[in-house]
């Protein structure tokens, strides 16, 4: 059979009990063992074993499945390749760097793993390696460093790349002047993840999943250790929860620009305030606790207990303020 054919037909034919896409060679499925096949439509009732895989680092968010595809940006210094490289990659397709050099990351970040690493000029190598490579995770590192047209076209190859063979692949973009991905609005659209990372107002890293087909979106701030490790930011000071739902971040106190710092000021006036805190909140005395609380209050605490900070709740301090009122 044409492999333009069989390409299209395997696309299309599927495991009715798992969904997993079903190779003409198979007999039974190698996921979950149905001899169910389907053109087109599935229902997936079945569970397999590996349907998703979390990885190390900021990336143990997310429940990444097999045919999962995800796309990281960020502007210069960000550190998208280095956590790129923690997923484990079996290629490592680059443009950007001879083997070699490409190499020496992967030493620093993964001493116990190395890639094959394969140095790519155009879409037409890009297919050509992937039609020999059969397992993932793969890496492209960077879809911009191919220009404009080239980059949409590689990532369709990748996409179809996983859904062939159903596993993992990541493409890294660059940020454009604007702060969003770099190349065609498309590209984004055809990834199931999209992650920004970038540093906050204050510098830290942040790794944003601002799409996702898995998961929640969700903020992880994040930095380096000497050796290349991940590990978590120390956060000594008091903060309030800035900005909005895919993008907070921590405010520390008190530093003017605030929006939501009422509680934590009000804390401070009465030498209550302690480090490592943080809250969302603003006075309002018409509430019975005295503040008022952004509708996304909880989001907001999951985000600053997952940067090791004691949340405060209104209600949980409202007689102490009271009380100290009064005196």
């Amino acid at each position: 059979m044409p492999s333009e054919t069989r390409k299209s037909s395997y696309q299309r034919t599927y495991c009715y009990s798992c969904g997993t896409p079903w190779d003409f060679s198979e007999i039974i499925c190698p996921k979950c063992g149905s001899a169910d096949k389907s053109e087109l439509v599935s229902r997936p009732m079945q569970r397999t074993d590996n349907e998703f895989h979390r990885f190390n680092g900021p990336w143990k968010e997310i429940p990444w499945p097999t045919q999962g595809t995800l796309a990281v940006y960020g502007g210069p210094g960000t550190g998208k390749s280095s956590l790129s490289s923690l997923i484990k990659p079996t290629y490592w397709l680059t443009k950007e760097q001879e083997p070699q050099p490409a190499s020496m990351m992967f030493r620093r970040t993964t001493p116990d793993w190395m890639p094959k690493i394969a140095a790519v000029d155009s879409p037409e190598e890009v297919r050509n390696v992937l039609a020999t490579i059969d397992a993932g995770p793969v890496v492209v590192d960077s879809l911009t460093a191919f220009g404009l047209k080239e980059s949409l076209e590689i990532a369709h190859i990748m996409v179809n790349w996983s859904r062939d063979n159903n596993d993992r692949c990541l493409a890294i973009l660059q940020a454009n002047q604007g702060g969003g991905a770099a190349g065609y609005l498309e590209i984004p659209h055809l990834f199931d993840c999209v992650i920004r990372v970038e540093h906050d107002p204050w510098g830290v890293r942040v790794f944003r999943i601002e799409k996702s087909r898995w998961c929640s979106l969700e903020n992880i701030y994040f930095s380096f250790s000497g050796t290349g490790a991940i590990i978590e930011p120390d956060f000594p000071a008091a903060y309030s929860v800035e900005g909005n739902s895919g993008a907070y971040y921590l405010h520390p106190f008190p530093i003017k620009g605030a929006k939501w710092d009422g509680l934590i000021r009000s804390l401070n006036e009465l030498n209550e305030l302690e480090p490592r805190t943080a809250s969302a909140a603003q006075v309002a005395p018409y509430m019975p606790c005295g503040f008022v609380s952004p509708m996304d209050c909880r989001e907001r605490q999951r985000f600053a207990e997952r940067a090791g900070l004691n949340w405060i709740d209104p209600d949980s301090i409202a007689e102490i303020l009271q009380h100290r009122i009064e005196e």
